[in-house]
């Protein structure tokens, strides 16, 4: 499917665009199977993708950012599967930017793989995964920024972090550079924490109740994810999705 101009496009399953120069695209995803959405972005383009997975199905977005191109994309995962997003920097001065909220509980398993590949010079681009962890929920988080020979003046941002809330819950993070040009600036971190009690009883001690004093905590470990995305009304629904699943 050819894209040109401003447009806003809904996906539910597996589909293949092709984003034609100077056009300005909204992508909507809500996987209603397991899918894969394959996004060719040609020169002077700004493209926000935004992902709402609630039930048990895998998506894997494959973006290809062509000259002085920009893609920022949003993601929520609340259900069990893989999630992946490969984005490659193919143009000058190409940028992706990939934000990831998860939120698991139950006896839910996700695998999350983000993977950010300069190869052409002068691009930028950020990952940062944050997410929630409970009951007997299990994550796996593998995120990679592979700097080419090509990638000449490169900055990238790898960043992954877990809140586990109670002791039945799992996480593992696996940031990982690889890096074949020595002109970048790039750098990774990760942790995985449980909740601190500490703050809870704080905030308990000045009249909130314990309920109110995890989610105000754990709104503000995912608040620096939250606040990326610009568009007010999709903002308000992760936000809302997100406190419905904690």
């Amino acid at each position: 499917m050819k894209i040109q101009g401003e447009k806003t496009i809904e996906l539910t399953n597996t589909t293949s665009l092709e984003i034609e120069d100077q056009s300005s695209v909204v992508i909507l995803i809500t996987p209603k199977s397991d899918s894969k959405v394959s996004v060719k972005i040609g020169k002077n383009c700004r493209v926000s993708s935004f992902i709402i997975q609630q039930d048990t199905f895998s998506l894997e977005q494959i973006n290809s950012i062509g000259e002085n191109s920009q893609i920022n994309t949003f993601a929520l995962w609340l259900g069990s599967g893989t999630g992946k997003i490969l984005n490659h920097l193919d143009g000058k001065k190409s940028q992706a930017y990939d934000v990831e909220i998860f939120i698991q509980n139950k006896e839910n398993k996700i695998h999350l793989d983000s993977v950010l590949k300069h190869g052409n010079d002068d691009t930028k681009g950020n990952i940062l995964i944050k997410g929630i962890v409970k009951d007997n929920a299990s994550v796996k988080i593998d995120g990679m920024i592979k700097i080419e020979k090509n990638g000449g003046g490169a900055e990238s941002f790898l960043s992954e972090h877990v809140m586990l809330l109670n002791p039945g819950a799992h996480a593992t993070a696996n940031p990982e550079l690889e890096i074949e040009n020595n002109d970048v600036s790039s750098r990774h971190a990760a942790s995985i924490s449980q909740i601190d009690e500490e703050k809870i009883f704080y905030l308990i001690s000045r009249g909130v109740n314990r309920e109110q004093a995890r989610n105000m905590i754990i709104y503000g470990f995912l608040e620096s994810a939250i606040n990326k995305i610009e568009d007010e009304k999709i903002r308000e629904s992760f936000m809302e999705k997100i406190l419905n699943s904690v």
